[in-house]
Order: C-alpha cells, then sequence, then structure tokens
C-alpha cells in the first residue's frame, strides 16, 4: 500500500532535534559541557539551541559562553604583553 504522507516544517524540526540530541549524546560521555558548548558555538547555534541540545537551560549557555572568551582574551593580553 502506498500512500502519500504530508510531512510539515514541525514534524521535520522534530526529527532534527531528535537527531541533534542522538548525535550528542556520546559527546556528552567524553566531553565536558563547556567544551561542547564550544564546539556548537562554532556552527553559529544560539544559545537556546545549544541549550536544547544539551538539555540545560540559554542562560547556562551565555555564561558559559563568556567564560570561554575571557581566557581567549587573557592570553592575547599576555602574548601582546599588556
Amino acid at each position: 500500500m502506498n500512500r502519500e504522507v504530508s510531512v510539515g516544517f514541525a514534524e521535520l524540526l522534530t526529527q532534527l532535534k531528535i537527531t541533534n540530541r542522538l548525535l550528542a549524546a556520546p559527546l556528552k560521555t567524553t566531553m565536558g559541557q563547556k567544551d561542547l558548548v564550544k564546539l556548537l558555538a562554532s556552527t553559529g547555534a544560539t544559545n537556546q539551541e545549544i541549550a536544547d541540545v544539551l538539555d540545560t537551560t540559554a542562560a547556562t549557555v551565555a555564561t558559559t559562553r563568556q567564560r570561554l572568551k575571557r581566557p581567549a582574551a587573557a592570553k592575547v593580553e599576555l602574548e601582546e604583553g599588556v
């Protein structure tokens, strides 16, 4: 029996979210949250999108991203002798 199935944006979005979680699951056991946020941020994902994948809040992701910027800025200052 061949029947046509109409799939909308909402269904595709749900499937993509499930796929993202399945792909991220093995990384959660080997990488820390800070490293995962750094990796996902490099894809251009928003704080909320990262939070959804990592099962946390957007505020937690924002804090982690801010903390990731601080050591990088401090390292540049040390290298430049500021």
